[in-house]
């Protein structure tokens, strides 16, 4: 058990670096922090500033380093570009979050595991195959291309939506059901494939 435990725990934490080691490269081969943002017009000696007070102008090594020791740390740095804390700026953004995510949980779970225990109890009729043709169709379709199907349809074509913004509960309603109708086929197969 603990030899379990300990292999898990090895996993886990590889994965991590190697996600942290991700995310480092990627935000290094956007381009030079400074030059994106400041203007390109910049005088050059606010741009070598500017590479200073970040630590930018340190070998890519020791910028990994220290990179790797802040996050391990708790420590997710401040924002390049007002000086605020990580931290702050993804906490002030929880509430939209949860306001999207946890009705399209709940339109995951209310769709997905009836539709996979239906089709589970029906196997092989036509009732188990037009649901699992959908949980295929939901799986398969990138949930921004359903969110510019629905968008287009519910918003520019009928026009009962609106197409973005957050000023009211209308305005969650196409996002939710995008995030929902795909974790709903997903959850529908998996649901099916277990009974």
């Amino acid at each position: 058990m603990l030899r379990f435990l300990g292999l898990r725990l090895a996993r886990a934490l590889l994965t991590l670096v190697l996600v942290v080691s991700f995310a480092f490269i990627v935000l290094r081969m956007s381009g030079d922090p400074a030059l994106l943002i400041m203007s390109a017009d910049a005088p050059p000696e606010a741009v070598a500033a500017f590479r200073r007070a970040w630590g930018l102008d340190d070998p890519l090594w020791v910028q990994y380093f220290r990179y790797f020791g802040a996050i391990f740390q708790g420590d997710l740095g401040n924002s390049m570009r007002d000086g605020r804390s990580a931290i702050s700026l993804v906490a002030e953004r929880i509430p939209a979050t949860l306001a999207l995510t946890l009705p399209a949980l709940a339109i995951k779970l209310g769709l997905g595991i009836p539709a996979g225990i239906y089709a589970a109890l029906h196997r092989n009729s036509f009732a188990d195959r037009a649901v699992m043709l959908l949980a295929v169709a939901g799986f398969t379709v990138p949930s921004f291309v359903l969110g510019l199907l629905l968008v287009l349809l519910f918003a520019v074509q009928l026009g009962w939506l609106p197409s973005g913004g957050q000023d009211s509960w209308r305005h969650a309603i196409l996002p939710v059901i995008t995030l929902g109708l795909g974790g709903a086929a997903v959850l529908a197969r998996f649901t099916r494939s277990a009974m």
